[in-house]
């Protein structure tokens, strides 16, 4: 969403119901690669983009609709996102868990070769410390500036920036190794 919709962030906050399906429209897939990047596995993140809706639209006295709706939804889905984390512990990815769309299907083979590198990335991630996962989801997956990121995750801007550069130096460094030890699982 490049510009506010102001009118429509005032319907949300007044309980109207086709506010709330634009919002959902807008955001499900945003939610649903952050679930997908917390649990790693489509039912699950799909359970977690509707209780971030459920859980934004019962608690929408809280939002303040003389500020942008975006940073305080994310800001609902990473403390949900906390919170599931530490209920369950995330689990690893399976090999019959669905993997999230990407747009237009490449020939079968490199679709394979797709998969099984998503595959490794969604493991690798899942290793992180979830303070950086959060940071590199709301980055990457959800397209967030580092200024929303910031707000959303109630953090000092330099703090994001610093687990942003910590996370990816992390993640590239737990990529090398695999790489180098042959082992793509």
């Amino acid at each position: 969403m490049g510009t506010r919709n102001e009118e429509v962030e005032r319907r949300f906050y007044a309980g109207d119901q086709d506010a709330l399906r634009w919002v959902v429209e807008t955001y499900q897939n945003a939610f649903y690669r952050m679930g997908w990047r917390f649990f790693g596995r489509g039912a699950d993140a799909q359970d977690f983009a509707q209780d971030v809706f459920v859980h934004a639209f019962e608690r929408r006295e809280r939002y303040d609709p003389a500020r942008p709706l975006k940073p305080w939804l994310f800001t609902v889905a990473a403390n949900l996102g906390r919170e599931h984390l530490r209920r369950n512990k995330h689990r690893e990815i399976s090999a019959g868990d669905d993997l999230p769309e990407t747009g237009v299907a490449p020939e079968a083979e490199t679709q394979m070769e797709g998969e099984e590198r998503r595959n490794r990335v969604m493991h690798l991630l899942q290793q992180l410390h979830p303070r950086y996962q959060e940071v590199l989801a709301m980055r990457f997956e959800s397209g967030l500036s580092l200024a929303e990121t910031a707000q959303a995750l109630r953090l000092p801007l330099g703090t994001v920036k610093s687990r942003l550069s910590r996370g990816l130096e992390a993640f590239h460094s737990a990529y090398q190794r695999q790489e180098r030890s042959g082992a793509h699982e």
